[in-house]
């Protein structure tokens, strides 16, 4: 007599369904992937052009997943320091609609990624003598920024000298981390310290190792269902349980002017890519 099974995976009971139906289907293992801005704030000035406290709040709740592309893209503080708000574009994104799978398909996450994609800091006012649109931009948080030297951002932030991406493993320990769907089933995965890197990027800037096969492996997996049916409205939610303090220099505020100007960035936002990895599987298109 066969020993009669007692657990499936959710990848076996996917694909048992669709077999079920009689109706071929399509498979693919293309991750999906959305990205928040984790802020820290310019919130106390210890003396006069030396030191700065930068302050990134507790209890803000970040929703990957939640957005779509053209929507405002989360963050937990202002995006910018003209504008709070900033339009999610493929970069941040490959979601077609916010909370909903693409193209009416099943999603089995059996396994998450991370990564710290990019720094973007705000200069309030804007700095004087800059006639670049794209460099107006960027010194105003609009856009991310690559300053090896710590040139205009503080060296505690950005600097070849700390070797790694210490903020962002500063913050990776203190973020709870949950699955929610349909705005009422929690399950809480842990910290985003466990979420590793699984992408291109140097041994030392990486949140574990730089590879494609680095992820938190879900084996028993969790079913993102197709749009209409229970389980289809989903989320990630990140949420800093303490708030983080950073003291960093002050530095020249970016001008072509021959007057030095001494500021703090207003703002510094770490903006941080989750992606889920899995299989999904739907009926294959009749075009």
């Amino acid at each position: 007599m066969a020993e009669k099974v007692m657990f499936l995976t959710q990848r076996s009971k996917i694909m048992q369904a669709y077999q079920d139906a009689g109706q071929p289907f399509n498979a693919s293992t293309k991750p999906y992937k959305s990205t928040v801005a984790f802020t820290f704030n310019a919130v106390n000035e210890i003396s006069a052009a030396t030191v700065i406290w930068y302050v990134a709040p507790a209890g803000v709740p970040l929703a990957w997943f939640g957005y779509k592309l053209n929507d405002v893209v989360p963050s937990s503080g202002a995006n910018s320091v003209t504008a709070p708000y900033r339009t999610a574009n493929e970069a941040d994104t490959n979601i077609s609609k916010a909370r909903t799978t693409n193209g009416a398909e099943d999603f089995v996450i059996e396994g998450m990624s991370s990564s710290c994609r990019s720094v973007r800091v705000g200069f309030s006012p804007s700095p004087p003598s800059i006639t670049d649109t794209d460099v107006t931009q960027c010194v105003l948080g609009n856009r991310p920024i690559y300053d090896p030297a710590a040139l205009y951002i503080p060296p505690q932030i950005q600097s070849p000298f700390n070797l790694e991406m210490g903020l962002f493993r500063h913050l990776g320990p203190y973020v709870a981390v949950e699955f929610e769907w349909d705005r009422s089933r929690i399950v809480k995965m842990g910290t985003l310290d466990q979420i590793p890197e699984g992408a291109a990027n140097s041994y030392l800037r990486a949140s574990g190792e730089p590879s494609t096969n680095d992820r938190y492996r879900i084996p028993e997996g969790y079913i993102w269902r197709r749009e209409g049916e229970p389980d289809s409205e989903f989320i990630v939610r990140g949420t800093l349980q303490d708030a983080l303090c950073v003291p960093a220099l002050q530095v020249a505020v970016p001008t072509t002017s021959t007057v030095a100007d001494v500021e703090n960035p207003a703002i510094i936002n770490l903006d941080v890519v989750l992606r889920l990895h899995g299989l999904s599987v739907k009926l294959p298109t009749r075009n």
